[in-house]
């Protein structure tokens, strides 16, 4: 048995006392990727992450998140990814996300200033595969800042800044393999508590607790029957938007396979789809499969955002969120911290007004 000092116990410990409070998981998880950070193996301060990713309030907080963005039955893979980036987001207290913000950090912020202009190509680049779901720009954004890593000269801050990009974005095999990169070839502590915790959500991506099943766009396209059957598909997007910028349009056009060579990888993706049985989800979703696709009751979060615009900018957000879904809140009140200052929500939402949306949202055309 690997024996650990002492201190690591102490972390794991502070982790699991913060975390039993509401809103104190990304905190104790925080500690966790530390550890992680120094000792890669300590399995339970990887298991310990997930059972803090488990608790039924952050799921219900991060699910209703979420649903301000993608809903839960678009099950498109590549919305899948843009969830697991949001996610990240939400959770990661890593100090260096907050510090490139600060003065005299500016250059964690936008990179080497030599290679800044290729730097910000291969952003944008990655922003098509990760806004609609054009994995051709995830492939030229490889290339992109693979040249801006080789041109500079500061391939430390290229690297860096290209791993929290892809992180940043849900790429976390990428993000892995950069930052894999930039500590064998440089003495970085950031780089590698970065990396622990890029590497836990690369290792965890398939189950974490608030994400929907990961699909193939079939439940996607069910609704979208019911709501508009006009609605143009993932690729004729794509190619207007190709066209529009004067980008090939190559993507739908990939050269064929040597049938020897098809069959080695048809064989080989076969393998690599057998996976180990999913942990059981803290979430039941087979309410995903069971929606008539008729339009329903607002979420509270709408009805609040509602309640803040005009008129007619309310109803076209009434319409907007018309087909997404009410999550229901646990039945066990929040643990607060009691040495934490208290917080009434309804000193700033009201849910009693609620109601005034009632005839509001149910008054509009199908």
């Amino acid at each position: 048995m690997t024996s650990y000092p002492a201190y690591v116990q102490r972390l794991l410990d502070q982790a699991r006392d913060e975390g039993q409070w509401y809103c104190g998981q990304p905190e104790a998880a925080a500690l966790c990727f530390d550890v992680l950070a120094l000792f890669p193996n300590h399995q339970k301060a990887d298991k310990l992450v997930f059972e803090l990713f488990c608790d039924e309030w952050l799921i219900y907080d991060n699910r209703n998140a979420l649903q301000q963005h993608i809903d839960e039955w678009d099950d498109r893979p590549w919305q899948q990814r843009r969830r697991l980036a949001l996610s990240f987001r939400f959770m990661s207290h890593w100090v260096g996300w907050q510090r490139e913000y600060e003065p005299g950090y500016e250059h964690e912020q936008r990179g080497p200033t030599d290679v800044a202009d290729i730097l910000e190509a291969g952003h944008e680049q990655l922003l098509d595969a990760y806004c609609i779901g054009d994995n051709e720009g995830a492939n030229m954004a490889w290339a992109t800042f693979s040249a801006a890593c080789e041109k500079t000269k500061e391939p430390e801050a290229a690297l860096f800044w290209v791993g929290k990009q892809y992180a940043q974005h849900g790429f976390f095999a990428d993000s892995a393999e950069i930052l894999t990169e930039l500590c064998a070839r440089f003495d970085t502590k950031d780089g590698r508590r970065l990396l622990a915790e890029v590497r836990w959500w690369r290792e965890h991506a398939h189950h974490i607790p608030w994400l929907p099943p990961v699909g193939n766009g079939e439940r996607y396209r069910r609704m979208m029957a019911f709501i508009d059957p006009h609605l143009p598909t993932d690729e004729a997007v794509i190619r207007d938007l190709r066209a529009a910028s004067g980008k090939p349009d190559h993507w739908l056009q990939m050269p064929p396979l040597h049938p020897e060579l098809a069959a080695t990888v048809e064989a080989a993706v076969a393998e690599l789809s057998l996976k180990p049985p999913p942990v059981e989800s803290p979430v039941d979703w087979n309410f995903l499969d069971e929606d008539d696709g008729r339009p329903g009751d607002l979420p509270p979060w709408a009805k609040r955002l509602a309640r803040d615009f005009t008129p007619d900018l309310a109803e076209d957000l009434v319409r907007r969120y018309r087909w997404s879904r009410p999550i229901l809140s646990p039945l066990t009140p929040p643990r607060h911290n009691p040495n934490d200052p208290p917080f009434e929500p309804d000193e700033f939402f009201d849910d009693d007004d609620d109601n005034d949306l009632e005839d509001f949202s149910g008054n509009l055309p199908v």
